[in-house]
């Protein structure tokens, strides 16, 4: 804040500003150490008064609720009465969240699951070009066919893999559409 701002401040506007953002008493300090430079002291009752206004905003189910799902942390600035229904809705906001973030890291796995698969198959095609060229060994021939049947059990293994990575994912999303309808705001 600047000599005017501080000069002229509406504390109990700022207050009203701050609560309204969920920040806490102690952020009045960044104010008064502000207009402090400017020999200014903010009217903390004024301050005060606006600040529990804006947190009656804040303090919604609704904002609780989206600020969960955010996957922001619960911020306890909210009292009573206003605190409980609050802390309630940002607990479901947060269990989708959780849930937004399970399904993604699950899809993540399935995609380098899938990259993986992608990776056996083209080294497979190699080995089997390189076990067709004119003039390989028999020494040659026999490592590439070893090749091919362990690039070949791998792919195996990845491929069954993928069908349960794939579970995983569709339990997630259900998981999360059932939640997502069961806690509306």
């Amino acid at each position: 804040m600047d000599r005017e701002e501080c000069r002229l401040a509406d504390w109990r506007s700022i207050g009203y500003e701050d609560g309204a953002k969920g920040r806490p008493l102690s952020y009045l300090g960044n104010h008064r150490k502000a207009c402090a430079e400017h020999g200014v002291t903010p009217d903390m009752e004024r301050y005060e008064e606006g600040r529990l206004a804006g947190l009656k905003e804040y303090c919604t189910p609704r904002n609780g609720f989206k600020l969960g799902r955010s996957g922001h942390k619960l911020n306890p600035v909210c009292r009573a009465p206003l605190a409980e229904a609050f802390s309630e809705a940002w607990s479901k906001g947060a269990e989708i969240y959780a849930a937004k973030m399970q399904l993604q890291k699950s899809k993540q796995k399935l995609d380098r699951h899938r990259d993986l698969i992608e990776t056996l198959q083209q080294q497979i095609e190699e080995t089997e070009a390189d076990l067709v060229k004119d003039g390989i060994s028999s020494k040659r021939r026999k490592y590439l066919l070893d090749e091919l049947k362990v690039l070949g059990n791998e792919l195996e293994e990845a491929e069954t893999d993928l069908y349960e990575l794939q579970d995983r994912v569709d339990e997630d999303r259900d998981y999360l559409e059932r939640i997502e309808r069961r806690y509306r705001y």
